[in-house]
């Protein structure tokens, strides 16, 4: 798993996330609200229904009988110590029996309602021995009466009597009215609803909206660069790149952008390559043309140098002959044709043969030809591709030698690891550090060095025989001078 996935797997979890900010804060306000709805409703008490607050009101009233006031008293100020609502008893002088505070605008609505008749359990009026009448009732918040607010707060009310009442115009009992859909009806305010489901819904839709919208750009920005870099490569521009048009991401689409201007540089490179590779045999097939014509037209004005004319068309010919054989062996090469199966032979005596062969184009040049390790090495490999190979690497070296030097082959062989080492070393001017990777492209002439005898197409040779046999090539300059070019394989 990549980066992408990495990048998926946040962005989810992040949507998911806010959707879930959504929820918490639909909660939150659902528990603000239940909690502003307790507070509006002043002193919170446990809900009680009309029933409940009948039962404890005839409970009074039965201690008022057993006990008198005395016992009455004693029953309210038991209640007040516990968690239920408080039963409140008002003599005709606005005396609460417990000395309560009680707010009068609570006691005129008790007093209203009593008289409405709405309600008529939930009142009861006690004549005491002490020559008061007691009014006995629990606040009750809400009484679904026009004009009528709830208990303990400021609001307004019809007329209410003052002191004095009971003894004219309250009777012992209050009149009886159908109260059966109050019975069943709570004291305190019902709270409003819970917000409304669609604020998470709509948090989760919005926040999959977003997330994918910057998804969609995220994404589809380099695809659309990736796009563009593609058509312009179809059309022929070769130099077209799109690295660093991705930015600084790091992910699978930036690592594809870089896979694409290998690719681009590549093909820009083979084309180059090609190219340059056409360019350099048209000139190496004119020169020796040129000089068959020459010849020729030599022979047509001088009939008697005859001969001598068909030597030199003689060696322009097999010039021309060896650079097309040359060409097709590395075109061969290029195209992964190794030319038949692998056999078994002895590297040490391979080594022998090529150095035979050289020594006597050597000597011509005054250049010393040594030769180390060239015991019996058994292998399998293609072995007429090592032999051109070595050969072509070890006559460059002659080439360049300068006369009266040396020329020393060095060869190492490992058992265990199978690995098989040669180097090439001559006294010769060496070659530019930067040309030192060049020399092996076909037909690359180093501009500090003479022209060599040969076609330019040795090097080239060499390198692809040791890449068919997955080894390596490599070329340095020596620090007493001269080049040194190492040879390395992997015989399985």
């Amino acid at each position: 798993m990549g980066r992408l996935f990495w990048k998926f797997f946040l962005a989810f979890w992040l949507a998911l996330l806010l959707a879930g900010i959504g929820v918490g804060t639909t909660v939150w306000l659902r528990h603000q609200v239940e909690a502003g709805n307790d507070a509006t409703g002043g002193t919170h008490h446990p809900e009680i229904d009309i029933i409940h607050a009948a039962a404890m009101l005839q409970v009074a009233e039965q201690a008022h009988q057993y006990g008198g006031i005395l016992e009455l008293r004693r029953f309210l100020d038991k209640l007040r110590a516990s968690h239920v609502p408080p039963v409140y008893a008002v003599d005709d002088e606005d005396h609460e029996i417990l000395e309560r505070n009680l707010a009068a605008e609570t006691l005129q609505q008790a007093r209203s309602l009593y008289l409405e008749g709405n309600n008529p359990d939930a009142f009861r009026i006690l004549s005491a021995s002490d020559g008061h009448r007691y009014l006995l009732f629990v606040p009750m918040p809400n009484h679904d009466r026009p004009n009528s607010g709830q208990m303990g707060h400021d609001l307004p009310g019809p007329e209410m009597p003052g002191p004095g009442m009971f003894d004219h115009d309250m009777p012992d009992h209050p009149p009886q009215n159908d109260f059966n859909r109050d019975a069943h009806q709570k004291f305190a305010h019902r709270p409003p609803g819970p917000p409304s489901p669609l604020l998470p819904i709509l948090s989760g839709i919005v926040a999959s909206l977003v997330f994918s919208f910057a998804l969609a750009w995220y994404f589809a920005k380099p695809i659309r660069q990736l796009r563009l870099a593609i058509a312009s490569l179809a059309a022929g521009n070769l130099k077209v790149r799109v690295a660093d048009a991705m930015g600084k991401r790091r992910d699978e689409l930036s690592a594809l952008g870089h896979d694409f201007d290998r690719m681009a540089e590549k093909i820009y490179s083979l084309l180059n390559a090609q190219q340059r590779l056409l360019h350099d045999v048209s000139h190496e097939l004119r020169s020796p043309l040129a000089r068959i014509q020459a010849a020729i037209g030599l022979v047509q004005q001088q009939p008697d140098k005859l001969q001598t004319s068909l030597v030199r068309i003689e060696r322009e010919a097999q010039r021309i002959s060896d650079l097309v054989g040359e060409l097709l062996v590395l075109s061969r090469l290029e195209a992964g044709i190794s030319g038949g199966d692998k056999q078994e032979f002895d590297l040490g005596a391979l080594l022998d043969d090529i150095v035979a062969d050289v020594r006597f184009e050597a000597e011509l040049r005054q250049v010393h030809i040594c030769a180390e390790g060239t015991e019996e090495i058994m292998v399998t490999a293609w072995g007429e591709l090592l032999h051109r190979a070595i050969e072509n690497v070890l006559r460059n070296a002659v080439q360049h030698c300068k006369a009266g030097g040396e020329v020393c082959l060095k060869s190492n062989f490992d058992s265990k690891s199978r690995c098989w080492r040669l180097l090439i070393e001559d006294q010769g001017s060496g070659v530019p550090e930067q040309d030192l990777t060049e020399i092996f492209q076909p037909f690359y002439r180093s501009h500090s060095s003479k022209k060599p005898d040969g076609i330019g197409l040795g090097l080239a040779i060499a390198q692809q025989a040791l890449l068919v046999h997955e080894g390596k090539i490599k070329a340095t300059n020596r620090p007493e001078g001269g080049l040194q070019v190492a040879m390395e394989i992997v015989f399985a």
